[in-house]
């Protein structure tokens, strides 16, 4: 399996809104998934490092890469864009490198924000809605549907012995770059919800697999990431 590493990439707040405010690149996306898309890959070019998670609170950019933090550093101070890196506190950019080998039947802790939609019929819609309309006054609630969800994003690699939903915001406005060959960037609105689920890895080379793609919809713009905790 190939190497993986947790970095962590402090955010200097002033520099990046400048480095948004020269792209046109405004505060619409209510988890700034697309701007910080954006502002990571002018850091590091070609060193993956998605899926990701922005922390607002903490100012902070949690990742899964090939890279470690010395190789992102490098790429950056060499390649990136200036504006790009003055918002970046380079001192603050930490890796640990993830365990190669998963014990089938070790007890874990996740938590993950994802964006619990599918596509059907050439549209993307909230898996909720669909079942509103695939089940009308029968469709269990908006929270069991998730759950459900999750359950099945992690069938195979994990055996979910309980799932909580810490947070759910039905229409989040997020940014995405339009399909017409111009830059302009439309928004839409799509469903934000924060899982914490507790059990049983059931598979090593999927959860391993499950770590490094991350789960769901948009995980190029900050949903997805598997973030490990101790069991309860």
């Amino acid at each position: 399996m190939r190497e993986l590493y947790l970095v962590r990439i402090p955010v200097r707040h002033e520099p990046l809104v400048r480095f948004l405010i020269r792209r046109k690149i405004g505060r619409e996306d209510g988890i700034m998934g697309y701007a910080m898309h954006v502002w990571l890959c002018a850091l590091f070019g070609g060193q993956p490092t998605k899926p990701f998670r922005y922390f607002g609170n903490t100012m902070e950019v949690l990742a899964y890469s090939p890279s470690n933090a010395v190789g992102l550093l490098q790429q950056a101070r060499e390649f990136a864009q200036p504006d790009a890196w003055a918002a970046l506190d380079p001192d603050g950019v930490k890796s640990k490198p993830m365990p190669e080998r998963w014990t089938v039947g070790r007890r874990i802790g996740l938590e993950v924000m994802a964006c619990p939609a599918s596509r059907g019929s050439g549209e993307e819609k909230d898996v909720y809605l669909r079942a509103l309309e695939q089940l009308g006054p029968s469709a269990p609630t908006r929270g069991e549907v998730y759950q459900e969800w999750l359950k099945a994003k992690l069938m195979g690699a994990v055996q979910l012995n309980s799932v909580d939903l810490l947070g759910v915001r039905t229409r989040v406005k997020l940014l995405r770059s339009r399909h017409d060959g111009t830059n302009r960037l439309r928004v839409v609105e799509r469903p934000c919800a924060i899982f914490r689920a507790d059990g049983v890895i059931a598979d090593e080379k999927q959860f391993s697999e499950l770590i490094a793609r991350g789960i769901g919809r948009h995980r190029t713009f900050g949903f997805g990431m598997l973030l490990l905790l101790p069991p309860r």
